[in-house]
């Protein structure tokens, strides 16, 4: 994939310099940093979503948290998403919360819509791929609080429900209670039209909430 879009940029006539491709977020962050410092600022951004976890301990672990970080200091620099994710929420979510200007999944014929993205953006457009998955409840709109959100994201890491509860209770998030967190589920499957935790959380990745 990277070969592909290396060839689609070469092209369209856009020389990577090769200190220009990272494969951490952190490095990446520090060189839009460095160049904005210097006054010669990077146009364009070109991330994944997700990266594998390694020895190197990372500040900036996501492609989504790239992006936020990048565009806290360069509220103007153009975004491009190249990832394995095809579905039409994560890709909806991202032009929303983020304003990124293109999407590309990962997939065959990928370094053709890459061009075209690519193209699209320095244009003033933005480039939104055709047939996009789309997964149950795309059309559902429903704001979590912050204390579904926190069970949501605990039990997503593996942990019990039990076990939330207690750490619940220790930080004094209200409600605390065993019951409550099972509520909090059923009501979250029931909105979802889920009907079971490991769908739900499925569901809650697929969207791109956690």
């Amino acid at each position: 994939m990277n070969l592909s879009l290396g060839a689609a940029l070469k092209e369209l006539g856009i020389v990577l310099e090769k200190t220009d491709y990272v494969s951490y977020c952190d490095d990446a962050f520090s060189r839009v940093k460095k160049a904005a410092r210097d006054g010669n600022p990077y146009e364009l951004l070109i991330t994944d979503l997700s990266f594998k976890e390694e020895f190197q301990k990372q500040e900036i672990r996501s492609g989504s948290e790239l992006i936020k970080a990048v565009k806290g200091i360069q509220p103007d620099i153009k975004v491009l998403v190249f990832s394995v994710t095809d579905l039409k929420t994560t890709a909806d979510s991202l032009f929303s919360d983020f304003g990124i200007n293109g999407y590309v999944p990962k997939s065959r014929g990928a370094a053709l819509h890459f061009s075209s993205a690519i193209q699209s953006i320095y244009q003033g457009k933005r480039y939104y791929p055709p047939n996009l998955k789309r997964t149950k409840g795309d059309g559902i709109v429903y704001e979590l609080t912050s204390t579904e959100m926190i069970i949501i994201d605990l039990i997503a890491e593996g942990r019990s429900q039990k076990w939330v509860a207690g750490y619940l209770r220790e930080n004094n998030i209200i409600p605390y209670s065993l019951s409550s967190i099972e509520k909090a589920i059923n009501r979250l499957k029931t909105v979802f039209e889920v009907s079971t935790l490991a769908q739900l959380i499925s569901h809650f990745k697929d969207r791109g909430i956690i």
